[in-house]
């Protein structure tokens, strides 16, 4: 392969706040963006383009955008101890250029539903977020809480191109994310602290994006439908951490730290929602296939990764100088599923992504 990009972006933000009263601020901001990208690539070999070995085949394409996005955001402060805080924001993803498929590797339905997919467009939203943020007990904690609503034109959804073992990156027309944030955190004495933060989204697509075959049969592209989830978020999590210390001789402190984290249950593309996914054909290469013959047709996954929780733990002595701790994170030796791994179409290869495992270990850091 032989790449070449040429990337251009000019970028200009300004924001002024006006202290309309002594307890209510309005600000408002604009961003200008410009940018242009080309790209000229050549992919040969056996999966490439161009197999017949007289010629390398180069492949060109460009992008550009520009736009203003505005900002507004609204504090009013109830007293020195309570604010309430509004924002309208709008935010954008670039576009850019897909990759060429594998041509020799798709099947013809696979061509004709993920060829001619050349770039896809700028990603925009709108938010609209309300809360509030006070300081309590005296000032040693805190409580912040928020509400929101994103409206999403164009989400760019990362797709695995069927038999073709290219991923290519879709527009969806209209999609949307909204949910509750809190953050709490207190210190009521000198020797202990504790905070948490959790977040509910409820993230789907409005849109569905469809492909009709040569019989007039008509199909849904790579789960991309609506109602189904937007990738990579779970609908619930959650992290907590508390910290206790004392005094020992000299100069001396010690501690003991203790966090906790749970993430819940999500998918890694769009893709894995789509009907039938999750059922691997182990003859999709011949009656024997690769590594065959086989006991069995077809097996099965289940593509939703599962929520889980992890517990890491810390005791340590430090002073001025010196910071000695003994760790044990991943506790209960969680085997969490972080993405799933997938190669052409799951055709190559299906598995997942896990994080590491119950970990002992010893840090050490010294002050010059």
């Amino acid at each position: 392969s032989d790449l070449s990009y040429e990337f251009d972006q000019l970028a200009l933000f300004g924001e002024v706040t006006w202290s309309v009263t002594e307890s209510f601020n309005l600000t408002g901001g604009l961003r200008y963006y410009d940018f242009e990208e080309s790209r000229t690539q050549i992919f040969d070999g056996i999966f490439g383009n161009d197999n017949n070995g007289t010629s390398l085949v180069a492949t060109s394409g460009s992008t550009s955008a520009d736009g203003i996005v505005p900002r507004m955001i609204a504090e009013w402060k109830l007293s020195d101890a309570t604010s309430l805080n509004a924002q309208i924001s709008q935010g954008f993803r670039l576009g850019g250029i897909n990759d060429p498929l594998n041509v020799p590797l798709c099947t013809p339905q696979d061509l004709e539903t993920f060829g001619g997919q050349d770039a896809w467009d700028d990603e925009t939203l709108w938010n609209y977020e309300i809360g509030s943020k006070s300081t309590i007990m005296d000032g040693k904690g805190s409580f912040n809480v928020a509400a929101f609503y994103m409206d999403i034109t164009d989400l760019q959804a990362t797709v695995t191109a069927g038999s073709c073992s290219s991923r290519v990156i879709f527009n969806v027309p209209s999609s949307h994310s909204a949910g509750l944030e809190f953050e709490f955190a207190v210190a009521p004495t000198d020797h202990f602290d504790f905070s948490i933060s959790a977040s509910y989204a409820d993230s789907q697509l409005d849109s569905t994006l469809t492909s009709t075959d040569a019989a007039g049969n008509v199909s849904v592209i790579a789960g991309i439908e609506d109602g189904n989830r937007l990738p990579t978020v779970p609908k619930f999590q959650a992290v907590a951490a508390a910290t206790y210390q004392w005094h020992m001789r000299g100069e001396w402190l010690g501690y003991t730290t203790g966090t906790y984290q749970y993430v819940g249950s999500r998918y890694t593309q769009i893709g894995d929602q789509a009907a039938g996914f999750g059922t691997v054909n182990l003859e999709s290469f011949g009656p024997i296939g690769i590594g065959g013959p086989f006991t069995q047709g077809t097996f099965t996954f289940d593509p939703e990764l599962p929520a889980y929780d992890l517990i890491n733990l810390r005791l340590g002595f430090l002073n001025q100088r010196w910071d000695v701790a003994v760790f044990v994170n991943n506790v209960t030796d969680e085997v969490a599923r972080l993405a799933l791994d997938q190669e052409r179409g799951t055709r190559a290869r299906v598995g997942y992504l896990t994080n590491q495992p119950r970990t002992f270990g010893i840090n050490t850091r010294v002050h010059f």
